[in-house]
């Protein structure tokens, strides 16, 4: 694949919220782990953490603990989402990697935002289907969520920023959305 091919996957790639049970494979999961791992932190401090959950059943108790905190969240759109029950915040995909962060010290969140781009930028060179989430942030603020974070091997102190949900997209790639025409700026 040359320059241009993989600019142009990228380009390309778009949140998947449907996905095949199939596992990823474990080459392209220490692929995509190496990567993230080796990726930049704020002044290489690499307060980051990253609980790779492809258990099926917690990933599915995590959706539901999230889907029912979102129907108390007072937002109304999450309400909404929320309201069916079939609805699942990690889409049911088979891995999904939870991205953390010292949320106390310096740049943690430009940290889990740098990782979660570099995945799911990754992961579409490799084929592989993903979608950023920060749904999930409604189960680990309370107790029972500190406990799936300690199963998860989150570090103390750290804070879930983001999940990626990852796997190999079910049904048809949705069609790029229309962009607004001022999101970029020149000063030159």
């Amino acid at each position: 694949m040359d320059r241009m091919e993989a600019l142009e996957i990228i380009r390309q790639r778009r949140s998947i919220r449907s996905y095949q049970p199939q596992q990823i494979s474990e080459e392209d999961l220490n692929t995509l782990l190496r990567i993230l791992v080796e990726g930049p932190t704020a002044r290489n401090m690499q307060k980051i953490h990253f609980s790779v959950v492809q258990d099926a059943e917690l990933i599915d108790f995590i959706a539901e603990k999230v889907r029912q905190n979102m129907l108390n969240c007072g937002n109304p759109e999450q309400i909404e989402k929320a309201k069916n029950p079939e609805y699942s915040p990690l889409f049911h995909a088979p891995t999904v990697i939870f991205i953390s962060g010292d949320l106390s010290g310096f740049n943690a969140h430009t940290d889990c935002g740098i990782a979660a781009g570099l995945l799911v930028a990754s992961a579409s060179l490799l084929g592989i289907s993903s979608c950023i989430t920060a749904s999930s942030i409604f189960l680990f603020k309370e107790e029972e969520g500190k406990k799936v974070l300690q199963r998860m091997g989150v570090p103390e102190n750290y804070n879930v920023v983001c999940g990626v949900a990852l796997g190999y997209q079910k049904g048809e790639k949705p069609a790029m959305p229309p962009k607004r025409k001022d999101l970029v700026t020149f000063v030159r």
